[in-house]
């Protein structure tokens, strides 16, 4: 079968190194918070305010949305140059999705982009979707995943990223199950966004497999933010796909509290999944959603995970490239490639 991307249907083998989880245009804002350090006076967003917004990621809401076509073409470009092949694009409606802008930028960069479907957390639903229940979302994410979204004709390469926060509300549970009962009806995979607050990825998978999702098409997402090797081990001796999908992010939400593990961190989790044997249920992202994380503006781009991450990953499986392979391409294509 094929891959579905915003450019048209690709044979899986056309399908190279891929990001699972990435952001080019979208609006987050509702992740903002009021600033604990005030900003620069007069300082435009650019490198210079790289030091401040490492520190006060949600204090600015003009670092939470990615708006210009232009500068997303200019940044996948490095992609492209980095021998990256594809990015699965997860900004759902009510996060700024703007999918009609999509085929121009991926034609303009010369990578492929895959998009999702569905609904992210309860706060970003519209009111219809807050109130609806399971058998009419169901309905509504197999109609995207058939028919494509609205009136573009554009249809989605999987669901997701499902949103859930911690604790899950109602409207997001009956979400998981929608999607749940979509993706066996449709084959498509799962990707969900679980909160770093609590460990909900095991009651997601369970739900998510009593709908009738195959567990190795379903994707836990985010586990980089939660480092618990028992709860990653449950999830992989499930058979689901676990996500480590926010390389590049080293960021501070306030507090030192709260913040993004560092790429050595997540490196060390990989080398752990890797020695656990599960090497075959990893997929990695760099999940670019703020200004902070554009090479323009002094972050790592979408590209660091092409660039610097593979690379990384093949000194820890000790230079097997089929290793780097595996979690960049063969996995990507498993997913995305609906049975």
């Amino acid at each position: 079968m094929p891959i579905h991307t915003v450019l048209g249907p690709i044979a899986p083998e056309q399908l190279g190194p891929t990001s699972m989880h990435e952001h080019l245009l979208s609006d987050l804002r509702i992740w903002s918070k009021p600033p604990r350090e005030l900003p620069p006076v007069g300082v435009p967003m650019g490198p210079q305010l790289a030091s401040y917004l490492r520190w006060n990621a949600l204090s600015l809401e003009e670092n939470l949305i990615l708006h210009d076509p232009d500068v997303a073409v200019e940044e996948l470009a490095h992609v492209r140059a980095a021998g990256g092949s594809a990015v699965v694009e997860l900004t759902l409606e009510g996060m700024g999705r703007r999918v009609g802008d999509l085929p121009e930028i991926a034609r303009r960069a010369g990578v492929h982009v895959c998009v999702g479907s569905g609904f992210y957390v309860e706060e970003t639903m519209p009111a219809h979707v807050r109130a609806a229940g399971v058998d009419e979302l169901t309905e509504l994410l197999v109609a995207q995943l058939t028919d494509g979204i609205g009136d573009t004709g554009i249809r989605p390469a999987l669901l997701g990223e499902i949103g859930t926060s911690w604790p899950i509300t109602d409207a997001e549970w009956r979400m998981v199950r929608a999607a749940g009962r979509a993706g066996a009806r449709t084959g498509a995979a799962v990707y969900m966004h679980l909160s770093f607050r609590g460990a909900g990825g095991v009651p997601v998978l369970a739900a998510l497999l009593e709908e009738g999702m195959p567990a190795d098409r379903v994707v836990i997402g985010h586990l980089d933010e939660r480092w618990d090797r028992g709860y990653h081990r449950e999830i992989a001796q499930a058979g689901a796909v676990l996500a480590y999908d926010t390389f590049g992010s080293d960021f501070y939400y306030g507090t030192p509290a709260l913040r993004n593990p560092t790429d050595a961190e997540r490196l060390d989790m990989v080398g752990w999944l890797l020695s656990e044997g599960f090497g075959g249920q990893l997929v990695v992202g760099a999940d670019v959603w703020t200004q902070a994380n554009l090479r323009r503006n002094g972050g790592n781009g979408y590209d660091h995970l092409f660039r610097r991450i593979g690379p990384a990953i093949a000194d820890l499986a000790g230079g097997d490239p089929t290793v780097v392979d595996t979690i960049l391409v063969g996995n990507p294509r498993r997913l995305l490639d609906r049975p």
